[in-house]
């Protein structure tokens, strides 16, 4: 697939690639890209670090190169992750959690497209594996890996850190509840958040004072216009929104702007409006099992410009004369995909009430952000399928192992 389909890519990727190569030659306020928003920089330094990867081995500095990184980051992240639910189940849920992924990911074309949807699957999965091993070991090693690969995933894509959000609020609530072994409890949270807080100011003073592309922080846009952006046609990316983000020439008062025009946006809508709105944008983001292959980035999400349309294999899927049946197969799948997890409901009872509650408190968080973020397509799921392919398996390993009832008795 690499082989195949690799060409420069449109929208964001190629925005931060160029900022690395070409930035002098970028004009606008592309050339200050990444301090209008900074949420690329992890994605810039990976680039950074493969141009340098390159220089020493002596590799040219390609697409091609850059997701061979992009494949074994995805394919670490499905090592982790399996060993994430061995850990929170059994070596069964684990096999099937193996050739559900596999089925579910290992054969998408997302692969070819390095950006931090697929670069967040690694802390993600890393931050679920120490979460399962702090539950089942109690150690402090533990909490202090789920502590750094919480501040990790904040800083490749901030939504991708809801899993450890909601493991923060669990373990606190867990040992409000219950006493046993509460100073115990209490020094793994400590460990976990302080490690995170740790992490996240070391990053922080990085950004501030690295070299390869220095940080205008006069520059930088509020978050809040992601809120904004969330009340606008079907809840996806709005240019208009950014422009007037970036040249409003009173950056401190952005997040007060931003927050007034989501509520009047809200307003206009109504007390029946926005209900439906958000109804459609649930529907426009969670109903593609392609992941919004093709839509991303309108006519550039290709660049046919660096390798032009041609009739060998990858020059068919390119131009998409093929996709139909790789859209049709992901539809299906993603229909079944979906109708296992509404069943998964009842079946992940078998798990500890703290795993169990873990896994309720992030699905619902991930759907109440997409729902008032910036959402509207698919490709937002990608973060997230690491937790859904945890209750997948264990609806899976019960149709097929019915008489497999114990997961696991470990509980913090």
């Amino acid at each position: 697939m690499i082989t195949n389909l690799t060409t420069f890519v449109g929208w964001d990727p190629q925005q931060t690639l160029l900022s690395l190569v070409a930035r002098p030659k970028m004009g606008g306020w592309l050339h200050e890209y990444l301090s209008y928003d900074p949420n690329n920089l992890a994605l810039y330094y990976l680039f950074a670090f493969i141009q340098k990867f390159c220089h020493i081995f002596h590799f040219p500095f390609s697409m091609f190169i850059i997701n061979y990184f992009n494949m074994f980051i995805i394919d670490s992240s499905l090592i982790l992750l399996c060993w994430a639910i061995r850990v929170l189940t059994n070596k069964i849920s684990a096999l099937i959690g193996f050739v559900t992924i596999i089925l579910l990911f290992g054969f998408s074309p997302w692969i070819i497209v390095t950006y931090t949807d697929t670069l967040s699957l690694l802390p993600i999965s890393f931050g679920i594996l120490a979460f399962a091993l702090l539950i089942k070991r109690k150690s402090y090693i533990a909490a202090l890996l789920l502590g750094i690969a919480g501040s990790l995933s904040y800083f490749v894509k901030p939504s991708s850190a809801i899993y450890y959000i909601a493991a923060i609020i669990v373990l606190i609530l867990t040992s409000g509840f219950d006493k046993s072994g509460i100073r115990r409890k209490l020094l793994l949270i400590t460990v976990t958040v302080l490690s995170t807080i740790i992490v996240s100011y070391g990053l922080q003073l990085f950004n501030t004072h690295q070299t390869m592309y220095p940080i205008d922080s006069h520059l930088t846009t509020s978050p809040t216009q992601y809120l904004m952006m969330g009340a606008q046609g079907n809840g996806g990316y709005s240019l208009e929104d950014v422009l007037s983000n970036i040249n409003d020439p009173d950056k401190q008062s952005l997040p007060r702007k931003n927050i007034n025009e989501y509520l009047n946006r809200v307003q206009k809508m109504g007390i029946f409006g926005y209900p439906k709105f958000l109804a459609n944008k649930f529907y426009q983001t969670n109903s593609d099992g392609s992941f919004g292959w093709g839509t991303e980035g309108g006519p550039d999400f290709i660049n046919q410009n660096t390798r032009p349309y041609s009739d060998d294999f990858g020059g068919l899927l390119r131009r998409f004369d093929l996709a139909y049946i790789f859209f049709t197969i992901a539809q299906m799948s993603w229909i079944l995909i979906t109708i296992l997890l509404v069943l998964s409901f009842k079946k992940i009872e078998r798990l500890t009430l703290l795993t169990k509650n873990w896994l309720y408190l992030t699905i619902i968080g991930a759907n109440v952000f997409l729902l008032l973020f910036e959402a509207g397509r698919s490709r937002f799921l990608i973060q997230f399928l690491p937790v859904y392919i945890i209750p997948l398996t264990i609806v899976v390993t019960a149709i097929l192992y019915p008489q497999n009832t114990k997961l696991t008795s470990n509980q913090l």
